[in-house]
């Protein structure tokens, strides 16, 4: 249960961030791929087209995650985010749901097998 309603506060989190844009004028409600390029020019400082760990945890979205889960809890959804496990988060990435919350981000992305933040039995 515990997993559950912290990947809930990210998704929450991370729809902010879509509101946000949308509010300023963009379009992407909806439409996770739009999201997510909405998500990834929020948080990309350095124009790589990804999105590093230490910008995941200035985003917007950390703050309102440390905020209900702590900070740890950052680095934890950034995990569940990484699915290939190369520490950085691409557009696609983001699109799909978080490893462990279901769908196409199913559970643990390439072979279930991830190093960080993967199932850690709490849910």
């Amino acid at each position: 249960m515990k997993k559950f309603a912290f990947i809930a506060v990210a998704l929450v989190a991370g729809l902010s961030i879509s509101f946000a844009a949308e509010e300023e004028g963009k379009k992407g409600k909806g439409d996770p791929a739009k999201r997510a390029e909405m998500m990834l020019k929020a948080m990309d400082k350095d124009g790589s087209e990804t999105v590093d760990a230490e910008e995941f945890a200035a985003s917007k979205m950390a703050e309102k995650i440390k905020e209900n889960r702590g900070e740890e809890a950052v680095g934890k959804l950034f995990g569940l985010f990484d699915k290939d496990g190369d520490g950085e988060l691409t557009k696609k990435e983001l699109a799909s749901p978080p490893r462990g919350k279901g769908g196409k981000g199913g559970k643990g992305g390439k072979g279930g097998k991830g190093g960080k933040g993967g199932d850690d039995g709490d849910a």
